[in-house]
C-alpha cells in the first residue's frame, strides 16, 4: 500500500479538528448550561423539549386568562355586595314605616331611597379595564348596560335576543386545554339587578305618595329581591374559588414541566468539565505528538 507524503498531516489536520470541535462544544455546553444546541446534537430530547415549551406557554396564558378572570370576579362580587348594602338599606327604611308616620318622614325616606337608587345604577355600571362587568357579551361595547328610560324605569339595554339564555350570551376565557368558565355576571343575573333597582324605584315612588300599604307589600318583595342577590353572590364566590385553584394547579404545571426541561435541556456541569478536560489534554498530545513525528524523515530512520 502506498502512503503519501500528505497522509500523516491530513490525518492529524482531522484529529485536531475533531478535538477542537469537542472542545468547543463543551465550552459551549458550559457557558450556557444547555444540553443541547441544535436538533442533531439529541433529536428525540430536543422533540421533548419543544414539547414542553409549547405546553408550558399554553399553562401561561391559561394562568393569565384566570388572573384576569380573577380580578373580574373579585371586582363584580363588590360591587355586587354593594348592591345588596343598597338593597338592605332600602329594606330598613321601609319597615320603619306605620300608618302612624309623618309626611315629613316619608318625604325624607323617598329622598334617601332616591339616592340609594343612583348609587345603585351607578354601581351596575361598574367598569373595569373599559369592561362593563354587567353587560354580558356586550361588555365592551362602550355603552352602559344600564339606564333610566322615559318612564322612569331602569332598562337593562345589553338585552338582547339571544341574552334570554345565559350560554348564548355570556363571555368565556380559558383556563385549561378543555376548560372555559366566564367571571362575568350572567345576563339573567344582569336582569335582576334591573328588577331590583325597580323594586326600589317603585319602594320610592311609594314613600312619595305616602302609601304605607304599597310600602308594606314593597318591602317584601324587596326581600325576594335580596334573596336573589344572594344568590348571585354566591355563585360569584364560587367562580372565585374554581379560579383560584385553577391557577394553583396551573403553577404546579408549569414547575412540573420546567422540571421536565430541564431534565433533558440541562447539562451535567461535572460531566461536561471532565469531556472538556480530556479534548483539551487530548488536543494538546496530538499537537505535541505531532510535532516531533513532523520532524523525523526517512533519513531518521536509514542511519
Amino acid at each position: 500500500m502506498r502512503v503519501t507524503f500528505n497522509t500523516f498531516p491530513d490525518t492529524l489536520l482531522g484529529r485536531l479538528q475533531s478535538l477542537g470541535s469537542e472542545q468547543n462544544k463543551a465550552l459551549t455546553q458550559l457557558s450556557t448550561g444547555q444540553r443541547i444546541s441544535a436538533p442533531s446534537d439529541d433529536a428525540p430530547a430536543m422533540q421533548r423539549i419543544l414539547n414542553l415549551r409549547v405546553e408550558k406557554k399554553q399553562n401561561q396564558q391559561y394562568h393569565r386568562n384566570a388572573t384576569d378572570g380573577l380580578e373580574v370576579s373579585k371586582v363584580s362580587f363588590s360591587s355586587l355586595e354593594q348592591i345588596k348594602d343598597l338593597l338592605v338599606r332600602a329594606s330598613e327604611l321601609a319597615a320603619n314605616i306605620s300608618g302612624a308616620s309623618s309626611g315629613q318622614e316619608f318625604t325624607a325616606k323617598a329622598t334617601e331611597i332616591d339616592q340609594l337608587v343612583k348609587q345603585g345604577l351607578n354601581v351596575a355600571n361598574t367598569k373595569l379595564r373599559n369592561n362593563y362587568l354587567f353587560a354580558g357579551s356586550a361588555a365592551g361595547s362602550g355603552v352602559p348596560p344600564f339606564a333610566l328610560g322615559t318612564d322612569a324605569k331602569v332598562a337593562y339595554t345589553a338585552d338582547t335576543p339571544s341574552a334570554q339564555t345565559d350560554a348564548a350570551d355570556t363571555l368565556e376565557m380559558h383556563i385549561g386545554e378543555d376548560t372555559k368558565i366566564s367571571a362575568f355576571a350572567l345576563p339573567s343575573e344582569n336582569r335582576q339587578v334591573r328588577d331590583l333597582l325597580n323594586k326600589m324605584i317603585e319602594l320610592r315612588d311609594a314613600m312619595s305618595a305616602k302609601d304605607s300599604g304599597a310600602v308594606t307589600s314593597l318591602r317584601d318583595d324587596l326581600g325576594v329581591q335580596e334573596d336573589s342577590i344572594l344568590s348571585t353572590l354566591s355563585r360569584a364566590g364560587t367562580i372565585q374559588y374554581r379560579l383560584e385553584t385553577a391557577m394553583k394547579d396551573l403553577e404546579v404545571r408549569y414547575e412540573g414541566t420546567e422540571k421536565l426541561i430541564s431534565t433533558d435541556a440541562d447539562i451535567d456541569f461535572a460531566e461536561a468539565t471532565v469531556r472538556l478536560n480530556r479534548a483539551q489534554m487530548a488536543y494538546q498530545a496530538a499537537i505535541q505528538s505531532g510535532a516531533r513525528i513532523q520532524n523525523n524523515s526517512l533519513l531518521d530512520y536509514l542511519r
